[in-house]
C-alpha cells in the first residue's frame, strides 16, 4: 500500500500542478499560490489511500487524466463531506478546466465549513464572479470582499478584487483608492503592473496621475527597528518567505501607519520606519505619540496573518527621531 500511495500521490499532484499552474501564475503575489494546492493535494491523496474507502476498485486504479483524478476526489468527498481542503482542491481543479459553476459550488461548500477564513472567502468571491452569466461580481461576492477588507485591512487579494469590483461597477475613484492601499505592500513587477491599473482608474475618475515615488524625501521622525529570529525557528524559513514590519496605533484600529516589506533573510536585520512608509496620507507615523511595532514572516507573501506564519510579540514605542526597538520573532501563528 505504501508504494501505491507514493505513486498515486506523484501522479495526482503532477496532473494538478500542470492544470493549475497557469491559473495561479496569473495571480502570483496576490494569491495563496500553487504550493497551497499541492499541500492540499497531499492531504487528500493520503486520505484517499489511507482509509477503507480506498479499497474501492474505482479508487485503487491510478488516475490517468485530471478528470479521473477529480472523479476519485468527488467519491472521497461523498464519504467525507467535511473536508475543507478536499472541496478547495476540487474547486481549483474544476476551475482550471473552466468549469466555473462546479468550482463555485465546491468553494461554497468549503466556505460554509470555514466561514472565518479570509483567503477562502476571497477565493469564493472570485469564483462567484467567474461563474456569473454577466461576468460581474454578484452581491454575495461584494459582501464577502467588503467584509474581508474591513476585518483584514492589509489583505492583498481582498484589496485587489474589491478594487476590481469597484472599477467594474463604474466607481474608478474607489478602485484607485483601494489599489493605492495595496501598492505599498507589493514590490517589483507586481507593483509596477498595479501602478498601471491605478493610473487607468485615476484617469477614468478624472483624478490627477499618481505621484511618482520619491524615496528618501520623507519628513518627520524615523524610528529604527531591529528584527531578530529565534534560533529555534531558523529551520522554518523557506525561500520566498516575506518579512513585514508594521507600526500601528496602540488601539490597533485602521491601517498600519507605516509598513516595510522585505525578504525574510539575513537576520538579525535593522530597518527604519518613517512617513515614507505610510499607507494613507491622512494617517502618518509622525502624527502618533506612541505606536505598537509588530513583525511577521509571511508564508504567502500576504500582509494578513495566516496559520504557519512566524511572528514577534508587539512592542510599544514612543515616536521620536532616533527611537529604537527590537522585535524577536519567536512564535508561530496558529
Amino acid at each position: 500500500m505504501g508504494a501505491f500511495a507514493a505513486s498515486l500521490a506523484v501522479l495526482l499532484l503532477a496532473m494538478l500542478a500542470l492544470a493549475l499552474a497557469p491559473l495561479w501564475r496569473a495571480q502570483r503575489g496576490l494569491s495563496l499560490g500553487l504550493a497551497g494546492v499541492l499541500a492540499a493535494g497531499t492531504v487528500l491523496v493520503y486520505a484517499l489511500v489511507g482509509t477503507p474507502a480506498a479499497l474501492d476498485p474505482a479508487n485503487l486504479r491510478q488516475p490517468e487524466t485530471l478528470d479521473e483524478a477529480i472523479a476519485q476526489l468527488q467519491r472521497r468527498l461523498a464519504d467525507e463531506p467535511g473536508s475543507v481542503e478536499g472541496w478547495v482542491l476540487l474547486a481549483r481543479a474544476q476551475m482550471s478546466q473552466q468549469r466555473w459553476a462546479e468550482g463555485r459550488d465546491a468553494l461554497a461548500r468549503a466556505h460554509a465549513l470555514a466561514p472565518d477564513n479570509p483567503d477562502l472567502a476571497v477565493e469564493y468571491a472570485d469564483a462567484l464572479m467567474r461563474a456569473a452569466a454577466d461576468g460581474r461580481f454578484p452581491a454575495e461576492a461584494v459582501t464577502l470582499l467588503e467584509q474581508v477588507v474591513d476585518e483584514h485591512p492589509g489583505h492583498q487579494r481582498g484589496l485587489f478584487y474589491l478594487g476590481a469590483q469597484r472599477l467594474q461597477a463604474g466607481q474608478p475613484a474607489e478602485a484607485a483608492a483601494l489599489w493605492e492601499r495595496l501598492l505599498p505592500l507589493l514590490r517589483g513587477d507586481t507593483a509596477a503592473a498595479l501602478r498601471e491599473q491605478i493610473a487607468l482608474a485615476r484617469d477614468q475618475a478624472g483624478l490627477p496621475p499618481l505621484p511618482a515615488q520619491a524615496p528618501g524625501t520623507a519628513s518627520g521622525p524615523a524610528i529604527t527597528v531591529t528584527v531578530e529570529l529565534d534560533p529555534g525557528l531558523a529551520d522554518r524559513l523557506r525561500e520566498g518567505d516575506v518579512l513585514f514590519v508594521f507600526a500601528r496605533t496602540p488601539d490597533g484600529v485602521g491601517l498600519p501607519v507605516a509598513v516595510k516589506r522585505l525578504p525574510a533573510a539575513g537576520f538579525p536585520l535593522t530597518l527604519t520606519l518613517s512617513d515614507a512608509d505610510g499607507l494613507m496620507p491622512a494617517q502618518k507615523l509622525s502624527q502618533q505619540a506612541r505606536v505598537h511595532l509588530l513583525a511577521r514572516v509571511s508564508r504567502s507573501g500576504d500582509a494578513a496573518a495566516a496559520p504557519g506564519d512566524l511572528e514577534a510579540a508587539p512592542v510599544e514605542l514612543t515616536v521620536a527621531d532616533g527611537a529604537r526597538a527590537t522585535l524577536r520573532i519567536a512564535t508561530e501563528v496558529e
